[in-house]
């Protein structure tokens, strides 16, 4: 089971701030043969600020926490990117994750470091 919350508010038409928090409450087996399932919990904390520069541009930076309480462990990093606004509710961009781990708690591998492209639609 996951539960994310993620917010933005626009201080002004240029700068924008925002975090997300996510918690995940499972279990996990190593084994396929011999079930042995034990907790899985993780809690994700991002904060996040957005900058719309020029008319069509926008950055965002982040800084990033994973908690596994389970395996006393913790993970810290950031994550940046740049965007191109194509048309109104079009965006596309490209960064870098300077973390091995996702944003998204069903991903349970840590090979995520490195560049990335994004494309964002809005209705």
């Amino acid at each position: 089971h996951i539960a994310a919350l993620d917010l933005t508010y626009d201080l002004t038409t240029a700068w924008s701030i925002g975090g997300k928090y996510a918690y995940r409450l499972g279990e996990v087996s190593l084994d396929r043969q011999q079930r042995e399932f034990f907790e899985n919990a993780a809690r994700l904390g991002v904060l996040r600020a957005n900058w719309r520069f020029r008319e069509d541009w926008e950055s965002l930076a982040e800084a990033r926490m994973l908690t596994l309480p389970d395996v006393s462990q913790r993970r810290r990093g950031a994550l940046g990117a740049i965007y191109r606004y194509i048309g109104k509710n079009l965006k596309v961009g490209v960064g870098y994750n300077f973390t091995d781990f996702s944003d998204d708690l069903t991903d349970l591998r840590y090979n995520h470091k490195g560049v990335f492209f994004n494309l964002i639609g809005t209705k």
